[in-house]
């Protein structure tokens, strides 16, 4: 049996997704240790693992991160994606070594596992010569090539006779982004490979958050822009979701199982708490159509919503701080979100088309993806106007383009079980030391 080295950075979707994958190796009789938040040890210790602490690595648990980095407080786009990766994903990859060197000098491990924002785990292991393996709970992100540069949220441009702007819009952003976005943390990244006596390896910082061994893409290729040189060693394994929960329902359940209305599922994450941003601007501008709303808060108690709507919750609402969205979203005829990507793929998962509107974190790259692949509506806005929202709703209800692309990119993820095909990937990885690869073939045209 192996023994394998969880890290993941402390942001609940990047930690609890990957939960089934470890409650796998568990059942295979692996040996699993992760390196992971306080805030999650007791869920990573119910799957079987074993939680390490943060030493010096910082703790922000998903709601502190402003706390810890003050500076990125106010920033928007661009500006707060290049400050996260220096200061937060990069710049937090010396301390994650530090602790992982710590660790792997008292217990070796057959190999590493991390999500893509955990940078220094993979180039630690490439010092030590651990394998190390990498999961996308996010867009896949590319800094060459025919697809747009990550960050600013831009689709790729369809037909022969716009290729030509696209490779020049294309060479423009990367341009910029390289000089003015991702640089500082380019420098600090490959300050650190020197620092580990690792030569330069020529990968822009984004795609060297994406393990040359063996990356789990937690999607599918349809919902990905066509990349016709992607290594063989990104896999794809369908949508992240967690095992069935303990979970009691709410007096209102039953409505929502035999709803003769459209339910229309709302939603803002787990990270983002100012229930002005969507969730209240989404029960405004769904009060007096024909649905049935149901809204997860992520933790916001009922009252502290009604406090920010300032009344109590349009009579068609129910509201609930979580419901696992297994037994949700076969129920949902529309999912309105600010387009988390496990939230976002799990809708997708169960066929429900979306309207997404956030242009935070990484929202807008997902929200580009929403409108490119025909499954939903995308508003750039974190704060939209009810009117947007309610306009919103009724095109992806009315228009059966959107279910039916939803219900084909469902048919695409329900081939997969992605915690039994991350087990079966990671142990060929442990087995062989070596790069795992899938077979090849040709690039999809669109």
């Amino acid at each position: 049996m192996s023994r394998f080295l969880f890290a993941t950075v402390p942001v609940p979707a990047h930690t609890r997704f990957p939960l089934p994958v470890a409650a796998r190796l568990v059942e295979r009789g692996h040996e699993v240790l992760w390196f992971a938040s306080r805030r999650f040890h007791d869920d990573v210790a119910r799957v079987g693992a074993t939680p390490l602490p943060f030493r010096t690595t910082r703790d922000f648990d998903g709601a502190r991160l402003l706390d810890e980095f003050p500076q990125l407080a106010g920033l928007r786009g661009p500006r707060a994606i290049g400050r996260a990766y220096a200061d937060v994903f990069v710049g937090e990859a010396p301390r994650r070594v530090a602790d992982l060197r710590a660790v792997l000098d008292e217990t070796p491990v057959d190999a590493l596992v991390s999500d893509a924002l955990s940078y220094g785990v993979g180039l630690l292991g490439e010092a030590l010569g651990v394998p190390s393996a990498t999961f996308g709970d996010g867009p896949l992100v590319r800094a060459h090539g025919p697809t747009p540069a990550f960050g600013p949220g831009l689709r790729p441009l369809r037909g022969p006779l716009l290729a030509p702007a696209s490779r020049l819009r294309n060479h423009a952003v990367r341009t910029a982004s390289r000089r003015w976005v991702f640089a500082e943390a380019q420098e600090r990244h490959d300050r650190l490979r020197r620092e580990l006596g690792l030569a330069r390896d020529g990968r822009d910082v984004l795609e060297a958050s994406v393990s040359p061994l063996l990356h789990l893409q937690a999607c599918g290729p349809s919902f990905e822009y066509p990349v016709p040189d992607l290594s063989p060693t990104v896999h794809w394994i369908g949508a992240l979701r967690p095992d069935p929960p303990r979970w009691v329902p709410p007096a209102w359940w039953d409505e929502v199982r035999t709803s003769s209305r459209p339910v229309v599922h709302v939603t803002q994450g787990s990270i983002r708490h100012d229930m002005t941003e969507l969730v209240v601007p989404a029960l405004r501008a769904l009060a007096d159509e024909d649905v049935l709303v149901v809204v997860t808060t992520g933790g916001v108690s009922p009252t502290r919503l009604e406090a920010a709507l300032g009344g109590p919750v349009p009579a068609n609402a129910r509201v609930c701080e979580f419901v696992p969205y297994d037994l949700l979203l076969p129920h949902a005829d529309v999912c309105l979100t600010n387009g988390g990507y496990t939230g976002v793929t799990t809708a997708l998962h169960h066929g429900v088309p979306l309207v997404q509107a956030g242009s935070t974190e990484e929202k807008a790259e997902i929200g580009a993806r929403i409108r490119w692949s025909g499954v939903g509506v995308r508003i750039r806005a974190t704060r939209p106007h009810p009117r947007r929202l309610r306009a919103a709703v009724r095109r992806v209800l009315r228009d059966p383009a959107f279910a039916a692309a939803a219900a084909g990119m469902g048919r695409e993820l329900r081939a997969h079980d992605a915690a039994h095909e991350a087990a079966d990937l990671l142990e060929r990885l442990a087995g062989t030391g070596g790069p795992v690869t899938r077979a090849v073939t040709p690039a999809r045209a669109r």
